[in-house]
């Protein structure tokens, strides 16, 4: 959940914050270009690339821990199983 609203967050500074507030970014230039355009034209895209392989990287991870952990569960048994089942 903390994943995904971290991602949510960084999608909306990149798609509706930067462009929002570009007219006070072009006051700083980056790499030649003013801020605001930056942003608007390349950043947005660099940052959204990068929300991507992150959702993907932590992604990777969880799905090797629960693997991981099924795979544990399956060799321990199944009295292990419904024994950590809880009540009815």
């Amino acid at each position: 959940m903390r994943l995904t609203l971290g991602l949510l967050g960084a999608w909306l500074l990149f798609s509706v914050l930067a462009p929002w507030f570009a007219r006070d970014l072009n006051e700083w230039q980056f790499l030649g270009f003013p801020l605001g355009f930056w942003f608007a034209s390349q950043g947005a895209l660099l940052g959204f690339l990068l929300i991507i392989v992150i959702c993907i990287v932590r992604m990777e991870r969880l799905e090797a821990r629960y693997r991981r952990e099924s795979d544990a569960q399956k060799r321990a048994g199944p009295d292990s199983v419904s024994s950590s089942a809880g009540p009815p």
